[in-house]
């Protein structure tokens, strides 16, 4: 059925099964009110649905047992009512809101977002009417459709992300290469899919001085890359940022390699540059490359409290080393974890009591093993989810080079094999 209300936001499946709800519960509100005891020794259950299957399925599975971790490390249960996670398998936007519709109809109200988050913006306009707590990990410039009780954005959003990857190429030109904004050279090169990705990195070019010396946008089913090297080494830059995903970057990594043309620095703009994928292509394509990041596992385990126990937590269950993505399905059911221990458990059924306790929230930097604090504004967007980093890939690692309070090995830049 949803497949089919998407534009209409569940106007039938919503006002049919809510209301119904209504009519029943209203009846029954005293006896409800008499029992919520009873209901706070009943697990509560935390929803996320993320892809488990198809494409995407190393970010979903990321995010799955970045989730159960987060709850093993709380032990189970919150001021001694039992948690536990309920995840269904979202490879695509109709799946997913189809899901979505499963798990409403059997009495779930919380949910904390899977990786892709592609539906996010459709959840945001629903959430209110349906009284569903839903904390989002998309990071979409349009994500936030107005005030709103019950949809909360924890994680970065795509301005500070893109700008910051400007903010990243004038600070390495300033303290490696000497020279600064307005004497810094940057290319840019993008699929015009990420069109509305790249615009706030320009923007920033523009308002910081720095000249770009060429944008070059390219459709995503581009296969001949040789144009776009040719007018690289005909360019006169000092950093290479490209915007690129797994069906452009890796040809295009790929004929650099083979035309023996090396930039004379690479930032990628994380999205592709810091996934295994990309370390896939072996040390001599990767090695040297610097990429910004969401704040990961691999980060000073000082800046952040249970950063290191996560990290050797996971690679003990899971049997390697956590990608970025896992620690964000960690971060964002610790959040939640935090609003919970502030409300009675026997209260936690009541989505209005759980949101204003999400509103309330305010932790610093560093508090939480994914580093990022937790202040919303008005319209429940994280302001503190702003916080990034740069690794440079090594011998098929991503290390932290950038900031220095975060870093755990100093970059080489210009590269060279040490």
């Amino acid at each position: 059925m949803l497949k089919k209300t998407i534009g209409t936001i569940l106007s039938t499946f919503l006002l049919a099964s809510t209301l119904a709800g209504c009519a029943s519960s209203s009846s029954s509100a005293k006896d409800e009110s008499s029992s919520s005891s009873s209901k706070g020794s009943e697990p509560f259950k935390i929803s996320m649905i993320t892809p488990l299957t198809g494409n995407n399925t190393f970010g979903g599975n990321e995010f799955k047992n970045g989730a159960e971790l987060a709850i093993e490390h709380l032990g189970g249960e919150i001021n001694g009512r039992k948690i536990e996670m309920e995840f269904a398998d979202g490879p695509d936007q109709n799946a997913t809101l189809s899901e979505f519709e499963r798990l409403y109809n059997k009495g779930s109200r919380v949910f904390v977002s899977g990786y892709g988050s592609g539906a996010d913006r459709t959840f945001a306009t629903m959430v209110d009417e349906m009284e569903v707590l839903y904390l989002s990990l998309a990071w979409d410039k349009d994500l936030i459709q107005g005030k709103s009780d019950y949809f909360y954005r924890v994680g970065a959003n795509v301005v500070d992300f893109s700008s910051g990857a400007m903010d990243q190429a004038v600070s390495v030109g300033e303290k490696y290469l000497g020279k600064d904004a307005k004497d810094l050279k940057v290319a840019v090169v993008y699929t015009s899919n990420f069109e509305h990705i790249v615009e706030p990195f320009k923007e920033r070019a523009k308002k910081l001085g720095v000249k770009l010396a060429l944008v070059e946008a390219y459709p995503n089913d581009t296969k001949d890359f040789v144009p776009i090297i040719t007018k690289l080494k005909n360019t006169d830059y000092d950093i290479l940022v490209p915007f690129q995903g797994v069906t452009d970057g890796t040809p295009f990594q790929k004929k650099m390699h083979e035309l023996k043309y090396t930039p004379p620095l690479t930032i990628g703009a994380g999205i592709y540059y810091d996934t295994p994928v990309f370390s896939n292509l072996g040390n001599d394509i990767t090695d040297g490359i610097l990429s910004q990041s969401y704040v990961t596992p691999f980060i000073n385990e000082e800046a952040a409290k249970g950063s290191k126990k996560f990290r050797e937590d996971y690679k003990k269950k899971y049997g390697h080393d956590p990608l970025t993505h896992a620690l964000q399905a960690y971060g964002i059911v610790n959040v939640l974890a935090k609003a919970l221990e502030s409300v009675d458990p026997a209260k936690w059924d009541d989505t209005k009591e759980l949101a204003t306790a999400v509103k309330k929230l305010d932790i610093d930097y560093g508090e939480l093993p994914w580093y990022w604090g937790v202040s919303f504004d008005k319209n429940n967007s994280n302001t503190k989810a702003d916080k990034f980093i740069l690794g440079q890939w090594n011998n098929g690692s991503l290390e932290t080079v950038f900031p220095d309070n975060l870093k755990t090995k100093d970059p080489i830049i210009p590269w060279e094999k040490k």
